[in-house]
């Protein structure tokens, strides 16, 4: 198993936040790692989405846990192993901590680990620091 993850503190309202992340079809304007995004529902546990990341197939999701304001988890089957994101909130002292973490587990998380996980945690910090760019222009 592989495992990623990044943490900022924000003063950016978790109703923002949440509000930014509930947008799917708009995660390219904070992730520039993603081509485009189709939500297949409503933003909630059970919901899948297809997701094109730049340079690489489309790829199947589902949102496997959804709790308002606290946190939602997805996960992308990949050959012989699965990709776990998730996305957490928590209030600390000086504002709202909020994670991001990514899993691959499975027989060929190696691979995938070098293939995919390599520039997913290089980009997450810049990605997550968008992610609250666009939350403030919200608040």
């Amino acid at each position: 198993m592989w495992t990623t993850e990044h943490s900022l503190v924000t003063t950016v309202s978790k109703e923002a936040i949440w509000k930014v992340w509930a947008d799917v079809e708009n995660w390219p304007t904070w992730d520039k790692e993603v081509e485009w995004c189709k939500l297949n529902g409503k933003f909630e546990a059970g919901t899948r989405y297809t997701l094109k990341p730049v340079g690489g197939p489309e790829v199947e999701a589902i949102i496997e846990k959804c709790q308002r304001l606290v946190e939602f988890v997805d996960i992308s089957s990949l050959p012989l192993a699965k990709m776990t994101f998730a996305h957490e909130m928590a209030d600390v002292a000086g504002g709202v901590k909020v994670t991001h973490r990514v899993t691959i587990s499975g027989p060929l998380s190696f691979l995938f680990a070098q293939v995919i996980g390599k520039k997913t945690a290089q980009e997450l910090p810049e990605a997550m620091t968008r992610l609250l760019i666009r939350a403030q222009e919200l608040n």
